[in-house]
């Protein structure tokens, strides 16, 4: 009997997932450490594989799920405008507040978002809100409630005081 030397699909998804995980996690260490020594990019590489290996584990075991859908991925384009806003937002008010012209006053908010049925596309969701949310200076999530649809956030600047 001939064997093949075909990889089956399972290890080929394993590997591929994993793959995935390893380059996105090293850009990320790469964009977090925003400079290039050598010595920190070997790191980021360990560090990527530990957590490329903990992504894989976890998703082989069906403990998370995890299915972003790619046009969710189309809003991240305004991220770095609206960090580069509210950066200044934040900034102006913090000089208002520390010279006495003005109290920074924050708020909380109830956002009203439409979750997919599906538990995995719900839970990447949830992940991409709460990141993209909170990204900029002036806003974070503190929450989602899947079963209302509904995500409170916290700005530190209320905008529509501005």
């Amino acid at each position: 009997m001939m064997r093949s030397s075909r990889t089956p699909p399972e290890t080929r998804d394993r590997i591929a997932g994993w793959l995935a995980w390893f380059a996105v996690l090293n850009v990320l260490w790469l964009v977090l450490i925003s400079a290039w020594v050598p010595e920190e990019a070997i790191l980021g590489l360990f560090a990527a594989a530990v957590g490329a290996t903990a992504a894989e584990a976890v998703r082989e075991q069906g403990l998370a799920g995890f299915r972003p859908r790619v046009r969710w991925l189309w809003r991240v384009r305004v991220l770095p405008w609206r960090a580069v806003r509210e950066s200044g937002l934040v900034l102006r008010v913090l000089l208002w507040h520390v010279s006495g012209r003005a109290a920074a006053r924050g708020r909380f908010r109830v956002v009203a978002v439409a979750l997919p049925e599906d538990p995995d596309e719900q839970a990447a969701k949830r992940a991409l809100l709460t990141a993209g949310e909170s990204f900029a200076p002036n806003s974070y999530v503190l929450a989602i409630d899947n079963r209302k649809g509904v995500m409170l956030t916290h700005e530190l600047v209320s905008e529509d005081d501005e």
